[in-house]
């Protein structure tokens, strides 16, 4: 979209006669709902063109994520669901209990995405706890470029 110098343009159309302080002032006054609505459509057009310019691939997902949340580090990534093997760490039908027990923190043994069979297509890897408002904003651009049908799931990674 073209640049437009709005003052320069005021001045340049008025008579030589007319150029005066009272009338500049007063044609920027009126021009000036025509400006604002003239950088909405500026801005709308970058929003447009953003989109247009990422598509449902994985690198564009994530250079979106990125751009969105993490632009520093860009930590944010997106792996395929399932390949992990399950490993079972107590079944009813063992005798002996096994007690995970640790006091520092709270630990996740597996992640239901991770495994074949689970109902996930791509899992999107976080950095950090996000805030909900944050949250809303992370699926809506994930539901916004991916492809229609694909499930994922929002997975911590510390």
């Amino acid at each position: 979209m073209m640049e437009i110098n709005w003052n320069r343009f005021v001045v340049l159309l008025l008579p030589i006669k007319k150029r005066t302080t009272t009338v500049f002032s007063f044609i920027r006054s009126v021009l000036a709902p025509v400006v604002y609505l003239f950088n909405l459509l500026r801005n709308y057009e970058a929003d447009i063109r953003y989109k247009l310019e990422h598509t449902s691939q994985v690198g564009s997902i994530e250079n979106v994520l990125n751009d969105a949340f993490d632009t520093a580090l860009r930590r944010i990534y997106i792996s395929d669901a399932g390949g992990d093997v399950v490993t079972l760490i107590h079944r009813d039908t063992d005798e002996k209990v096994l007690v995970l027990q640790d006091d520092t923190a709270p630990f996740t043994i597996h992640n239901d995405s991770a495994y074949f069979g689970g109902s996930y297509d791509f899992i999107v890897n976080i950095p950090y706890q996000f805030s909900e408002a944050d949250m809303y904003r992370l699926r809506a651009l994930v539901d916004y470029y991916k492809l229609a049908g694909k499930r994922y799931d929002v997975v911590i990674n510390s």
